[in-house]
């Protein structure tokens, strides 16, 4: 298997739903995130050598999730909706950001007292 280029990482962590941290799986639908942006690589051949979809667990991310990370651009999205995948894909593909997406400094401030 060749190394992709991005690789996309999916909080699919699921934590009861009156958790105070919030959960991006089960209520939060990131499990739907996933198998979309999963469909949508494949749908536009990238999948191969471009973009390698990966779930993972927590990344630390709870307030603001779903969320997901994308390398090597160093970027993480937060409140991720299934309405904003195909503008992920395309962001990937182009080489761009989803600027209106992409978590601030002050979210990572915010994620070290959760």
């Amino acid at each position: 298997m060749p190394q992709r280029q991005h690789y996309v990482f999916v909080c699919l962590n699921r934590r009861p739903d009156d958790s105070p941290k919030g959960s991006c799986a089960g209520t939060g639908g990131s499990e739907a995130i996933y198998d979309a942006l999963r469909k949508a690589v494949a749908e536009r051949r990238l999948h191969k050598e471009v973009v390698r979809v990966c779930s993972c667990s927590c990344l630390d991310l709870c307030h603001a999730g779903p969320s997901i990370c994308v390398e090597p651009e160093h970027v993480c999205y937060g409140h991720v909706t299934l309405a904003d995948v195909p503008e992920i894909v395309d962001a990937i593909a182009q080489g761009r950001v989803v600027e209106r997406l992409k978590l601030r400094p002050e979210e990572f401030d915010r994620a070290k007292g959760t």
